[in-house]
């Protein structure tokens, strides 16, 4: 017909056009796929929404995290105004997905982003940055802010949750870095946020720690110790001295102490202590762990050679992770096949800090190196927090008294008290004592009449190389009856038993137990 025309579709993407005929005659075009973009739009937008938080906690990405600050570093700087970073890490999280599962480990995540969202300010972004680590950006810290907001995270996470039914109570750590816009790039700020966290870790946990110049000293001291203990792994600069035990009645070297030693081209030996922690978190103990044990097995070997009829054992100390290692009890096994030592004269010390917070999997393994016939004994005892019935189950039969009670031996009265009171225990759960630490003639004689069995310190020897070893074993390394000593009268059995139970009667006076208490026969 005159004027008119056929109605046709045509296709804009996927949304279809329709041309009606004007009042002249043209054609105006109706577009319908307005209200398709815009759902498009949506889908988008919730598309770039979800890729960019966690879906488990809803906190923005790392990378989310990661855009904002490097934008909020490029801008100018407002006054007394800077950016701050705080890097949070739950402590011992691991446990929780141990002991409840993975699906109770994610519920305490979700509860803990809850938290941290619940304390952050209006401009702030708190992010999951991985595993358990969520990371805030305070983009306008001023007069403190960044510490304050730090405290309130702590005392939030403080709080007990429940999951599955249970109460879990999950501490965090937090590193705080600052810095004014345009000084420092993001990677810098994290990198320095991330420093202070660890030294917060390394001083007890729970805590806030603000990054510093000597924080920065000590993660470069750090970053270099295992640097060059990778290093000394590799061309053998790690080896192993012996610090001899003696038993205290007769003064004979009955056991050594394995201890090692890192002899740096640059730096001399250094200490364990300034190497040992490093090597603990960056995972390196293992392999020095291993090597301690494999080299003091073979020496032990080589000693009992020499002298087939004189008894020695060698303590030799493992870490938590070596015990976390699968591999650790075949390794041990391997060990014993081939030096041929005799299991009984091997004892393997683990500090009292670990073994007390030991999972089932680490104590069933002790008991499994104990059915070896290998002895288990509990390092720096006293200085942690034993229960009686932790203490009374786990497969120890040593207790190693810690040197900072022995070091007070006859002048503090609170060090004599626990030294008593910590052999009082071994006697009656039928556990031997070696005593560290003993520096001076009169110790050593003070811990004989208070019942100890063994003690080691530079009164008797410092640490020494294996070719040192065999000649001390030939005499005694101390007479009871010597200059110095309170009695110069030896001591029978019976009379070191009876000067036991006078301590624990002591020891009962001292925290005020009733007289009546005393054992017979006691002076």
């Amino acid at each position: 017909m005159s004027g008119l025309q056929r109605n046709t579709s045509v296709r804009r993407g996927v949304a279809p056009v329709e041309a009606h005929p004007g009042a002249e005659g043209n054609t105006v075009l109706i577009d319908r796929a307005g209200s398709e973009v815009e759902r498009l739009r949506g889908v988008v937008a919730q598309l770039m929404h979800t890729a960019a938080h966690d879906p488990l906690t809803g906190l923005p990405t790392r990378r989310l995290l990661l855009e904002r600050l490097a934008e909020v570093l490029a801008h100018d700087a407002a006054e007394g105004r800077q950016i701050a970073v705080l890097f949070v890490d739950l402590d011992n999280f691991k446990l929780v997905n141990d002991s409840l599962g993975h699906g109770s480990g994610d519920e305490v995540l979700s509860e803990m982003a809850r938290r941290i969202s619940g304390c952050i300010e209006r401009g702030d972004t708190a992010s999951r940055f991985g595993g358990d680590e969520m990371v805030i950006l305070h983009p306008h810290a001023a007069d403190g802010s960044e510490l304050a907001l730090g405290k309130r995270i702590l005392t939030a996470l403080a709080e007990p949750i429940f999951v599955s039914g249970k109460e879990v109570v999950v501490s965090a750590s937090i590193g705080v870095a600052l810095c004014t816009p345009g000084m420092k790039s993001a990677a810098q700020l994290l990198r320095e946020a991330d420093t202070a966290l660890y030294a917060a870790k390394d001083r007890g946990r729970a805590r806030l720690e603000l990054f510093s110049d000597e924080l920065y000293e000590r993660a470069e001291k750090r970053m270099r110790i295992e640097s060059d203990l990778r290093v000394a792994l590799r061309e053998q600069q790690l080896f192993v001295e012996y610090q001899p035990q003696v038993r205290l009645k007769d003064g004979r070297v009955v056991g050594v102490e394995a201890l090692v030693r890192w002899k740096h081209p640059k730096f001399g030996v250094v200490p364990p202590g300034d190497f040992i922690g490093v090597a603990e978190d960056c995972g390196l103990i293992n392999g020095i762990g291993r090597l301690v044990l494999e080299q003091s097995c073979r020496q032990l070997a080589d000693w009992t050679r020499l002298a087939p009829g004189r008894p020695l054992a060698m303590t030799v100390n493992v870490s938590p992770r070596q015990l976390s290692d699968p591999a650790f009890f075949t390794e041990l096994r391997q060990v014993l096949a081939d030096t041929g030592i005799d299991p009984r004269a091997l004892c393997l010390e683990v500090t009292e800090s670990a073994m007390m917070r030991a999972p089932a999997e680490i104590v069933q393994l002790l008991d499994q190196i104990r059915q070896l016939g290998i002895y288990v004994a509990i390092d720096d005892f006293g200085t942690g927090h034993s229960s009686l019935s932790r203490l009374r189950d786990m497969p120890a039969e040593v207790l190693k008294i810690d040197r900072s009670f022995v070091d007070g031996l006859g002048s503090e009265t609170g060090d004599t008290a626990i030294v008593s009171s910590i052999l009082s225990l071994a006697y009656a759960m039928g556990k031997h004592t070696i005593a560290e630490g003993v520096e001076q003639p009169e110790q050593a004689a003070l811990l004989l009449r208070m019942g100890c069995e063994a003690a080691q310190g530079y009164f008797f020897s410092r640490p020494v190389a294996a070719e040192r070893i065999p000649p001390l074993l030939t005499g005694a390394l101390w007479e009871a009856r010597s200059p110095g000593a309170p009695h110069s009268t030896p001591h029978t059995e019976a009379q070191i038993r009876r000067g036991h139970r006078y301590f624990i009667d002591e020891f009962l006076d001292h925290i005020g137990a009733p007289m009546g208490t005393k054992a017979p026969g006691s002076p």
